[in-house]
């Protein structure tokens, strides 16, 4: 696991109809899920668990337990899921602050349009977290 902080556009998957976007974001030893209508989750990276890499997601999700609550991540936007929102993206520098409750470290923003993107920020994500 690598303490480099990463900060990428990514979707709840909370149903066959409902996907929720925002942006997954780690650093400072922390972890959190933001929306536009806040964090979802912020915890410690030592309150993840059960980090699973679907083959079948190809790279670009995963399963993971976050203060003991399941979700589903992917990094590839869903066939008809709401983009993530350009202000949201914009407020990367911001994000991390919540992550990290201090000084914004040096980070990493990246776009996920397609599926090589969303692989490659998958790629980021399993050194980022737990295995």
């Amino acid at each position: 696991m690598t303490t480099a902080s990463l900060a990428t556009p990514a979707w709840i998957m909370a149903g066959r109809l409902r996907n929720v976007p925002g942006v997954l974001a780690a650093g400072d030893g922390r972890l959190a899920f933001v929306t536009e209508d806040g964090p979802v989750f912020a915890v410690p990276i030592a309150e993840v668990t059960d980090v699973r890499w679907p083959w079948h997601w190809f790279g670009g999700g995963c399963r993971l337990t976050a203060a003991g609550e399941p979700y589903k991540i992917t990094l590839v936007r869903p066939n008809g899921a709401p983009d993530v929102s350009p202000s949201l993206l914009d407020a990367g520098a911001s994000l991390l602050a919540v992550v990290t409750e201090a000084a914004v470290p040096a980070h990493s923003l990246q776009s996920v349009f397609d599926i090589r993107s969303g692989r490659a920020a998958g790629a980021a994500w399993k050194d980022a977290l737990p295995a």
